[in-house]
Parts: structure tokens; sequence; C-alpha cells
């Protein structure tokens, strides 16, 4: 009975902050699009919600673009130009349809929020008439939620902002619910005592830490984390503990030399320490791993028993690697699609400078090369560890 109520008050637990009434299951080949003001943005610096998400499906091809646009609101307000038309919306709307999305994270409302109680009404019409642009493109929709403010001035009005945050949150988790669609509330993640060292000195934007638990968040709020890669192995028994595949394990020199081969994921966040190894049964001595013939680790038969934490190897070069390549290929997208001198290009100036509209356009062949080389990167690989004893 008691593990009944556990699951229970997991499941309310779950249910509260994460509201869906569809499945989060992209298919192979789909485009997920991040859109939203300066939250949404300023991730594409850093990538780390691009990597989380694109590392948990490795057999499957997904494209991802970022069209987040710094204090833009669901009217597309931001994304304004002296060109007229189109008008912000319009041009919202045509930047969306561009991007060819199958899935889009959306995530509005901390600039709409300045304008307190008298605006939520117009935001929540915003917010529903872009939802009914992307449905009628064939896109399926995930909110996101508004993140604090850690500093205003005085306690009073950051206690005012942050409940007007609130009030837009609630905003936005109704219509997911009449939508049913998926809702992420994100907000108490970074509502905590330590929140200040996940913001920019402003109090406003988050930082590089901040984006990764941003993505942290959203991927537990989604049910898509995974444990760490953790490896126990008793020389004695040759048995194995793993929570990722295990193969051809073999002990030779009286356990003086051990090998097995593992296929895993790429470590979820491409920082040392993300894989333990322990290794119990050895005799006195100091061993050394390697991972596909790169030193690893090296540590005591005391160590090995406790557990060694890896802090280099194959695995966490290919992770940097890939989230290199998201970081360029973000970059290139954004020169793409909001040129600094658009007006001279594209817009009504462009008499003047038009003629590199063909030099944005030739940026599509690189921007899908790197599409591809991330999809090759984050493939699962078989990797091979050798424990020797030293001399």
């Amino acid at each position: 009975m008691k593990r009944i109520y556990i699951l229970l008050f997991q499941l309310i637990l779950f249910t509260s902050t994460a509201y869906s009434q569809q499945k989060f299951a992209p298919e192979n080949g789909d485009r997920l699009v991040l859109l939203g003001n300066a939250l949404i943005e300023n991730e594409q610096q850093f990538g780390f919600l691009e990597y989380r998400l694109t590392n948990y499906w490795p057999e499957k091809h997904l494209t991802f673009r970022n069209i987040g646009w710094s204090g833009d609101t669901v009217f597309g307000d931001a994304r304004s130009y002296y060109t007229n038309p189109p008008g912000p919306y319009d041009l919202l709307i045509s930047q969306i349809k561009a991007a060819e999305p199958d899935w889009l994270i959306i995530g509005y409302g901390n600039v709409e929020a300045q304008q307190g109680a008298e605006g939520l009404d117009l935001f929540k019409n915003g917010m529903n008439q872009l939802l009914d642009s992307v449905e009628a493109i064939g896109a399926k929709a995930i909110l996101l939620s508004t993140i604090p403010q850690i500093s205003a001035g005085t306690e009073n009005i950051l206690q005012l902002k942050n409940n007007e945050y609130r009030s837009y949150n609630q905003a936005i988790k109704e219509i997911a619910l009449k939508r049913k669609i998926t809702f992420l509330d994100v907000f108490d993640a970074f509502n905590t005592a330590t929140s200040a060292e996940l913001y920019e000195n402003n109090g406003i934007h988050l930082n590089e830490k901040g984006y990764a638990q941003l993505a942290e968040t959203v991927m537990n709020q989604l049910g898509l984390n995974r444990e760490k890669p953790s490896i126990e192995i008793d020389a004695s028994t040759a048995s194995v503990e793993s929570n990722v595949p295990v193969q051809n394990i073999s002990i030779a020199d009286k356990a003086r030399n051990i090998s097995f081969n593992s296929i895993q994921n790429l470590v979820s966040n491409p920082n040392p320490g993300n894989e333990t190894i322990k290794v119990n049964g050895l005799k006195k001595g100091n061993y050394s791993l390697s991972v596909d013939g790169k030193l690893s680790a090296i540590g005591s038969r005391k160590q090995w028993e406790d557990g060694i934490i890896l802090e280099q190897g194959p695995s966490l070069k290919q992770s940097k690697h890939l989230l290199e390549l998201i970081r360029e290929k973000d970059k290139i997208y954004f020169q793409q699609y909001r040129p600094q001198n658009r007006t001279y290009i594209l817009g009504f100036r462009s008499y003047e400078q038009g003629r590199h509209k063909e030099g944005l356009e030739a940026l599509d062949a690189l921007i899908l090369w790197l599409d591809d080389q991330i999809n090759q990167t984050k493939k699962l690989k078989a990797l091979h560890y050798q424990l020797e004893k030293l001399p």
C-alpha cells in the first residue's frame, strides 16, 4: 500500500509541472523549432537544450532551428523593420513557416508580463492566435513558462514582477490544458536560494550554467532524462552490474587484464564526470583504464573498488564535438535569417545591396551539411574498455 501512495505522489508531482495531453516523440526526419523571446534566442549561444534533445534519439535524424528574438512577444513586436509590409506579426508567421517546423517549443510571457494584469487578456488572445497559426501549418506546439527575475531594485518591485510572471504562467498552463498540448513549468527551477548563480548580472537573463539548468529541467519534465553511465565489474566472478549495455567481457592473467565493450549514448552533459567505473576483485596494485586505446584513468585497487569517475575519453571528446557543431550551425543559421543589414539586403533599400541575397541563400548548403554532421556525430558507437595492471 505504501508503494501505491508513493507512486500516486510522484504522478501528482509530475503532472503539476508538466501538463501534457500529447506525447512528445519526434519522428525520424522531424524539424524542431525554438521560438520566443530572449530566453529562447540566447539558448543558441550555448546549445544545451538542442544537445540534450537530439542526443536522446541518436537513431533519429532530427534538425533544429532557433528563431527566438530578444524582447519579442506573441505578436512578434520585436521583429519589426523599417520595411512595411510585412508587419511584425506577418514577419513572425513567415519566419515560422520558413523554418518548416514539425514541433515548436514556444517561450513567451516574460515581456508581456511587464504590462501586468491589464495586458493578460491581450496576451492570452495573442497566444491563442499564434497557436492557431501553428496548427494551421500542421506543427505541434510545446509551451514553456516564464522564468523568474532575481533582482529588480527593491524586494517589493521584485515580488510584484514575479507575481505577474506567475499569473502569466497560469494563463499559459490553462491555454495548454484547453488545447491539449504540453506545458513545461520551469519557473520554480530558477526560484531558489541559489538561483543567482544561474543568471547574468542583470538578474533577468540566464548565463551558461542557467541554460544547462534549463535543459535539465525541460528534459526532466518531458520524462526524457537518462542515468549517468555506471559500470561495476566483479573480476572474481566475471559478473557485471550496469545501466548501459556491456558485452564481450574478458578477464585474463588472474584479473590483471580486463576488457569489455559498451554501447551507450553520449553523455547527457558534455562535461567531465558523467561516467563511473567500479571494479571489484582486483589484486593489490595500480591499474590503468584505456577506452578505444586512449588512456582515461589510473587508480589503485581501492580507488577502482570505490569507483572512478572518468574525466576524459572518446565519449567526452565526441560529446564536446557534438556541442561545437550545434553552436556553429546555430550561429550560421542566425546570420542567414537575421542578417545585420537586412533592410539593405531584403528590405526597402535592397536596391543598394540586394545582390547579397544570393550569399544568404548559399548558406543553406553549409547549414544542411552541419545538420548531417550533427546527426552522424551523435550516433551510438561501441567503445572498447581495457583495464590493465601497471608494473
